[in-house]
């Protein structure tokens, strides 16, 4: 049904992979480093960062947690920023990097929730893609959908944005405990067996819109040219935080066993009209036969190994309910290509096996060593994610317009979570926030958090979900065999569903030891 390894034993060739790595790392690497005691914190002073010595921690071999206090700040923050930073050395332990939905792919969590479901317990964990929340509270289902390519485990959970090659959104994979950036993209289809001469319309193969989602309503950004005709908005969802509709009434939509809830119905956000058609729906058993199906889509919900395809717009709807009365057999082949080296004629794609996970990330931060912002010369693409929360010199709220350029006396108050690989192959995930022991929202301009990454040695760095959904912790007692997490918070909070509290978010990366479990 689908060309990805079958999810046998978790990732089992990845976890032989992965501890052969470690193991050779460790080998090769003398005196690892002990899980007591205090890191030697980079400086960072002379960019304007005090280290909170008492504050940094090895939490375990290989893994470092670095705390800094802004030294000087504006004076219309009502704290201090704090920076936070926690790096893993492979080479100093058998350490994992992957990421999890929790137990449910359609429905938000807050990372602490998600990281105490895991078996064993992680070091840290942070949030990871940025995401859409679909309907409205007390009215409809509250699913979400993430607005960029995400994967668990080689299975997607959600399809790439349109590509702009202006500002390109970055897919982060996660492989053997390493993580990797470049503009992805996601091409799903679905074909049918029915012979030829009885094939609906003609047409063998339909290309699938998206992953998990309510179809006619992709959010946050457009899948494809067909959505980009339809915006609607900008309005408020049932969390009251704005966002765009790329509509499309002419869509396919697959939904696989990690969604874990029912299947839309019409009608879930009440703000699109072109989610209110019934549809078409049928359910794919794990050799890809339609078992059933029905003209009332939605209130299915997707057995292990088994896929339910939707469908809405008139043709749509008719090519799949013509293949379920054919009895047909369908095909889903799923493809993640890589165009981080199209200027050379070349896409490579990313096998979907066990190994994979992917993140839906934005803006690249650094590349090759360098603050790609630095040459923008104070020019801010406030559509891109670079500032929601914005006020002028004199502390006063400033209209986000955008691809405006912003003064240079402007401030940003958007909490930042930032994830990257330094030149010695060592990832950093840091968070830019307000003081993590009080409500107090703050944050910076996407170029503040890549100056002091730049001088810890980043190579590549790319920026994840923020605001409200930064989160960061860490496990602030690794010595009780046995126990749950004790969790730290090593971030400020901005604004979760409601002040002080940690937001329900897509899914979280995290640093695990031991290695790969089988």
């Amino acid at each position: 049904m689908k060309n990805t390894a079958p999810r046998t034993g978790r990732r089992g060739l990845a976890a032989a992979v992965a501890t052969a790595l470690s193991a050779t790392l460790l080998l090769a690497t003398p005196g690892a480093t002990s899980a007591a005691g205090e890191p030697d914190s980079p400086d960072l002073a002379a960019l304007g960062w005090t280290t909170l010595t008492a504050e940094s921690k090895v939490l375990a071999p290989g893994v470092e947690l670095f705390r800094y206090q802004e030294a000087a700040p504006n004076a219309h923050r009502a704290h201090p920023r704090e920076l936070s930073i926690v790096r893993m050395d492979p080479a100093k332990g058998a350490l994992r990097l992957e990421s999890t939905y929790g137990l449910k792919a359609g429905v938000s969590e807050t990372v602490r929730t998600m990281l105490d479901k895991l078996p064993n317990d992680p070091i840290a964990g942070a949030n990871g893609s940025y995401f859409a929340n679909e309907g409205t509270p007390g009215v409809t289902p509250d699913t979400i959908q993430t607005f960029g390519i995400a994967a668990r485990d080689g299975e997607l959970t959600g399809a790439n944005c349109t590509t702009d090659i202006a500002n390109p959104r970055n897919g982060v994979v996660l492989q053997y405990g390493m993580p990797y950036f470049a503009p992805l993209e996601a091409v799903i289809t679905v074909s049918s067996n029915v012979d030829e001469a009885k094939r609906p319309y003609g047409e063998e193969t339909q290309r699938i819109d998206d992953v998990n989602r309510n179809p006619g309503g992709a959010l946050g950004c457009s899948r494809d040219a067909d959505d980009k005709a339809g915006k609607v908005g900008p309005y408020l969802d049932g969390h009251n935080k704005s966002i765009s509709a790329f509509t499309d009434p002419t869509e396919f939509v697959l939904f696989n066993d990690t969604y874990k809830v029912p299947t839309p119905k019409r009608d879930v956000n009440k703000h699109i009209a072109a989610d209110d058609q019934p549809g078409y729906e049928v359910r794919l058993d794990a050799a890809g036969k339609i078992i059933e199906g029905s003209a009332e889509r939605g209130g299915r919900t997707v057995n292990r190994g088994e896929y339910i395809l939707q469908a809405i717009g008139d043709h749509q709807a008719d090519w799949l309910a013509q293949q379920h009365k054919a009895g047909a057999t369908l095909t889903v082949t799923q493809k993640v290509l890589d165009h981080s080296f199209d200027e050379k004629g070349v896409t490579r794609e990313i096998p979907l096996d066990e190994s994979v996970d992917i993140l839906s990330g934005g803006a690249r931060l650094v590349e090759g060593g360098e603050n790609i912002y630095a040459a923008k010369k104070g020019t801010v693409e406030y559509a891109w994610g670079s500032c929601a929360r914005l006020y002028d010199v004199n502390g006063k709220d400033k209209e986000v317009a955008t691809f405006a350029e912003r003064a240079a006396t402007d401030f940003c108050r958007d909490s930042r979570t930032v994830l990257g690989v330094d030149d010695q192959g060592r990832t950093l995930i840091a968070t830019l926030t307000g003081p993590r022991g009080a409500y107090a929202p703050d944050g910076g301009f996407l170029p503040e958090i890549a100056v002091p990454l730049k001088s810890l040695g980043v190579m590549d760095a790319v920026n994840l979900d923020g605001g409200g959904s930064t989160t960061l912790l860490t496990d602030s007692d690794r010595t009780r065999e046995g126990a749950p997490a004790d969790w730290t918070r090593q971030n400020g909070l901005t604004d979760g569903p409601a002040p002080g509290t940690e937001r329900d978010v897509n899914d979280a990366l995290y640093i695990g030891d031991g290695g790969y479990p089988q």
